[in-house]
């Protein structure tokens, strides 16, 4: 084994897939399991699959075809991110549906799909709670009569909202209603059927559990709980779901010692393996002091005595884990026991 090193546990990422889909499905709601945090890494995409996770998301095209290339044109991939104008063509082609909030990218979606012989389903993206994506509410309906009156190949298939990830707002039942009003007006106005009403991320899992959202919420977009096995209004963690399913091992390269007593380690992680701010030392008498690309620095309060070569293990959060995954130089491993 080499260092960096990210464990990862399938076995407890299964459970947390299994626990969610379940509890969701129970209440008529659909998961959609977002792999972007893990790269659309495929044994992590295989995990989620065979418990229980029957459409896949991302936000990057290039994961997208990863997706694509694994699970064949039947998987149900939705691009999580409104597509750059770009890559319309290879969206109508590869996702069964994307978000969208601009006119001009939804013509080039249309374009690309009349021209395959095929129908793009979009989720209009509405802004409540998050100050990220989304239409104002009082844009959707003049944005929804665009689309079905000039982009043939293109299919409303629903509308979406987001909380919580860019800004500090929780979401709220409210807001929820809101969606729900919006899509009402609009199938009453246009006389169409909107099929799904995607209510937001791991952010709504508490109003979730509370039996909370309205009725006609029934699609949820889930990353960060099935990973981490916590919501992330307020980080609580979710009953029956592993918090502990990924674990970044470093190996200690210096020893600087004071009063015969060792006071600083140093380990071959850096901020280009992942940044120490979105990790935390598992063992509680060591604490950051500092980090450069290359190396972390490490104060150990207490009499413990460590070694060159010794392992540091610390626990990512979410942006832990994407850093992780996406460099070159963190070796990943794969557990299937619980332990």
């Amino acid at each position: 084994m080499s260092y960096p090193c990210l464990k990862i546990n399938l076995s407890k990422v299964g459970n947390n897939c299994r626990l969610i889909s379940d509890r969701c499905g129970g209440k008529g709601i659909s998961v959609v399991g977002v792999l972007k945090c893990v790269l659309a890494d495929p044994k992590l995409a295989d995990v989620f699959k065979e418990n229980g996770i029957d459409i896949l998301g991302d936000s990057r095209l290039a994961n997208i075809k990863k997706l694509h290339a694994q699970f064949g044109p039947a998987q149900k991939l939705i691009l999580l991110r409104t597509p750059m104008l770009s890559e319309a063509s290879e969206v109508a082609s590869l996702c069964y549906a994307s978000m969208n909030t601009q006119e001009k990218t939804v013509t080039a979606l249309s374009r690309a799909s009349v021209s395959m012989k095929k129908t793009h389903r979009i989720i209009v993206m509405v802004e409540t709670d998050d100050e990220r994506e989304g239409l104002l509410p009082q844009e959707v309906m003049k944005f929804c009569g665009h689309v079905i009156r000039n982009c043939p190949g293109v299919k409303i298939w629903g509308l979406g909202t987001n909380a919580r990830c860019i800004s500090d707002k929780k979401p709220t039942r409210e807001s929820l209603d809101l969606l729900v009003k919006i899509s009402e007006e609009i199938e009453e106005n246009f006389g169409i059927n909107l099929p799904v009403l995607s209510g937001g991320n791991s952010s709504i899992w508490t109003l979730i559990e509370k039996g909370d959202l309205p009725g006609k919420i029934n699609q949820v977009r889930i990353g960060e709980a099935i990973l981490l096995g916590h919501e992330t209004a307020d980080y609580s963690p979710i009953k029956g779901a592993y918090r502990d399913a990924f674990i970044l091992d470093s190996e200690i390269i210096e020893i600087k010692k004071k009063n015969d007593k060792i006071y600083k380690i140093i380990t071959a992680l850096g901020k280009q393996d992942a940044d120490f701010a979105h990790l935390r030392c598992i063992e509680g008498n060591i604490s950051f002091l500092d980090q450069s690309s290359d190396h972390t620095v490490l104060a150990v309060k207490g009499n413990r005595e460590f070694e060159v070569g010794d392992i540091i293990s610390f626990e990512p959060d979410y942006f832990g884990i994407l850093f992780c995954m996406t460099s070159p130089f963190v070796e990943k491993v794969y557990l299937k026991d619980r332990k």
